[in-house]
């Protein structure tokens, strides 16, 4: 037995042979799966389509809070930053099958985003896919929740609904409205179209976070997603209609008690060229049980505006809408909007904080293209909270802040 008072030393030499050896494992790993990758694309080229693509945001990200200093990052914020392959090949009277793996990394790092695993390569699309040309089709894997722009799936993109044509954290949707997350062991389905134009996409997921309740616990103690909606896309218009439940895990999590109730999120918007090329876009959101407010990656937590959220059954009340515009303009295109979204925290309340607030956001882009790939952008955005979004420094630096972007990007 080792007395507690002993330490073992082991010679430097050995430890950094141990930390060197550590690192070529982890490289090779890392290379394998990328040459694993490349192989089934060129493997499946010979029998199939396949693709290889990307894009890649490079730029400059400036915010200015209240409580904190000016920061200046080298970080792109208008589309993600990520590769992938696609293949697909025909079976026959219009039957399929296709692959759809896509990864997401920090353009300024190489870092892999989206998924805080190690080894998580496709972090954003791991899928297989089997359908029909006329009839739909049917996915199996990770991929990106319905409501948002991740993944094969993400409705928010399919259907044009976020006036400002970009990511950026204040700008896009996700600055008062509340994202799907990117779920594990999923299945989604969408039809194809049908009465000219309307589609139903749904989408159930198993276990949706398995890093923190794998699937291996049991249906009760994990993490549920159920999402069912439906699509039209016109000639010069888009609607969505869609509702998502989130079910937590029946035991007592880091921020969610054993009987939290479910998050039930109701959206709805719409877009449309309503004077030549001036495309309006409208949309709405309900939330009841929610855990959070505003989206990825702006959520504030119940704990963050000093709730005791972990034992809350209930969470937010929150209700968000937005319009905005876009038109050609000099040879790109101009887009602004105006967001807001009003909540309010059901839970217990022992210190007497502000309970309900709202947060406004403005925001204005211009995108101009050098090519069909290749993109310039420049986006300002400002933001105000009050009420509970006031009740601490963490959530008044999210809520109230303002922000300007700037850069290129490119499409392969």
């Amino acid at each position: 037995m080792t007395d507690p008072g002993t330490t073992t030393r082991v010679p430097l030499k050995r430890n950094q042979e141990k930390h060197m050896q550590t690192h070529r494992l982890a490289g090779a790993a890392l290379t394998s799966a990328l040459a694993a990758a490349l192989t089934l694309a060129a493997g499946a080229a010979a029998a199939a389509e396949a693709t290889v693509y990307g894009g890649i945001d490079a730029g400059l990200y400036m915010t200015d809070t209240k409580h904190g200093n000016p920061n200046l990052q080298m970080h792109g914020t208008d589309i993600s930053t990520v590769w992938g392959i696609r293949t697909k090949e025909d079976l026959g009277n219009g039957t399929y099958v296709r692959v759809s793996l896509e990864g997401g990394f920090d353009g300024s790092s190489g870092a892999v985003a989206n998924d805080a695993r190690a080894g998580a390569f496709f972090s954003r699309d791991a899928l297989l896919i089997v359908g029909n040309e006329r009839m739909g089709e049917v996915a199996f894997g990770r991929t990106g929740g319905l409501l948002g722009s991740t993944g094969t799936y993400g409705q928010w993109a399919a259907n044009a609904m976020n006036p400002i044509y970009s990511n950026n954290p204040d700008g896009g949707l996700p600055g008062t409205f509340q994202s799907s997350p990117i779920v594990d062991n999923a299945v989604t389905f969408r039809t194809a179209p049908f009465l000219g134009g309307l589609r139903v996409v749904g989408q159930y997921s198993n276990a949706a976070d398995q890093a923190a309740t794998p699937e291996s616990d049991g249906f009760s103690k994990v993490q549920h997603v159920y999402a069912l909606g439906t699509s039209w896309t016109g000639e010069k218009t888009t609607a969505l209609a869609l509702v998502q439940v989130i079910d937590y895990p029946n035991k007592t999590m880091a921020a969610t008690p054993s009987d939290a109730k479910a998050t039930v999120n109701f959206f709805a918007g719409a877009s449309a060229y309503v004077w030549g090329d001036l495309r309006v876009h409208v949309a709405y959101q309900h939330l009841e049980h929610a855990r959070g407010v505003l989206g990825t990656p702006n959520v504030i937590s119940g704990a963050d505006m000093g709730f005791a959220a972990a034992t809350s059954r209930e969470g937010f009340t929150a209700d968000s809408f937005s319009v905005g515009a876009n038109h050609p303009l000099l040879g790109g295109r101009i887009h602004g909007s105006v967001k807001m979204v009003r909540a309010s925290w059901e839970g217990p309340n022992a210190a007497n904080l502000a309970d309900d607030g709202e947060r406004w956001v403005g925001a204005v882009r211009y995108s101009y293209p050098l090519s069909k790939r290749t993109n310039l952008y420049a986006v300002g955005t400002y933001a105000y909270g009050n009420g509970m979004f006031r009740n601490t420094e963490k959530a008044e630096n999210v809520a109230s802040r303002s922000t300007v972007a700037m850069g290129m990007t490119h499409k392969f």
